[in-house]
């Protein structure tokens, strides 16, 4: 078909090309003006969606670790609460030594010395115990303990064999709290 061929029919359907060309343009100015743009809009939503959700898992850990340090102090308070103040001390130590004789152990250097804990409402006495005997009365010794009233933490414990007397020999570093009602809380450590 020669281009005068197709120039006349372009010219005989000259409303339909116009209407054509029109409805074209207005599709052109309809995707730049609500296409283009709500693209635009719909990936700064996305970002700002990513950002806030960023936020939020920030903002949902800090929570949770607040929570979590609102338990520690509620769980540390009601501890301190339930020590004894030292007034209960000979009647723990009476025990204690009984304990000891019970399982014919020695209770070597069954001597504390009172020393109070930095920032806490705590007096510590702490002894080194040093005594010698079989197994089984080391281990009544030990389970004893954790029976005892109050609280008797042993914070270091050495058992060897002394091969010439064919018993053990325990040396046990141990300490027992009691609330100071003196000192005040260091809200910084407490």
């Amino acid at each position: 078909m020669p281009w005068s061929q197709f120039y006349d029919l372009l010219k005989a359907h000259k409303n339909y090309w116009m209407l054509c060309a029109g409805f074209l343009a207005l599709n052109l100015v309809f995707f730049l003006v609500f296409i283009a743009d709500g693209r635009d809009q719909i990936n700064q939503l996305q970002k700002s969606y990513q950002s806030q959700r960023k936020n939020l898992t920030a903002m949902r850990k800090q929570q949770k670790q607040a929570a979590r340090y609102d338990e520690h102090q509620k769980a540390w308070q009601a501890f301190v609460e339930t020590i004894d103040d030292k007034i209960a001390f000979p009647d723990r130590l009476n025990a204690l030594e009984a304990l000891f004789r019970r399982n014919n152990l020695e209770p070597g250097g069954l001597t504390f010395k009172s020393e109070k804990v930095n920032g806490l409402p705590l007096v510590r006495f702490v002894s080194v115990i040093n005594t010698a005997g079989n197994y089984s009365d080391l281990k009544a010794l030990l389970t004893g303990m954790r029976q005892l009233p109050g609280l008797f933490c042993i914070e270091r414990l050495s058992i060897i064999k002394d091969r010439e007397a064919g018993t053990l020999v325990a040396k046990m570093e141990l300490a027992v709290y009691f609330r100071d009602s003196a000192a005040e809380i260091d809200p910084r450590k407490g």
